[in-house]
């Protein structure tokens, strides 16, 4: 697995395979835990389009909210 990008105590993006894109998110309050999740077809697609800045916001919203990516969740 190759990191793309990191930010400490944010999200960790990396590429396991070729087009195949993982996202760990720190998320929690009290306790905190990663939530992991493989990119999809349109989050892919957004991230090509605007790089690591869709990134970053892509783990605020998993981070705020986790629900919408449980299919997604590693």
């Amino acid at each position: 697995m190759k990191e793309l990008a990191k930010e400490a105590w944010n999200y960790t993006f990396s590429e396991q395979h070729p087009g195949d894109y993982i996202l760990s998110v720190v998320c929690g309050g009290a306790g905190l835990y990663d939530f992991v999740i493989r990119l999809n077809t349109a989050q892919i697609a957004a991230y090509e389009r605007e790089g690591i800045p869709y990134i970053s916001r892509l783990a605020e919203e998993v981070r705020y909210d986790q629900t919408p990516f449980n299919a997604q969740k590693l």
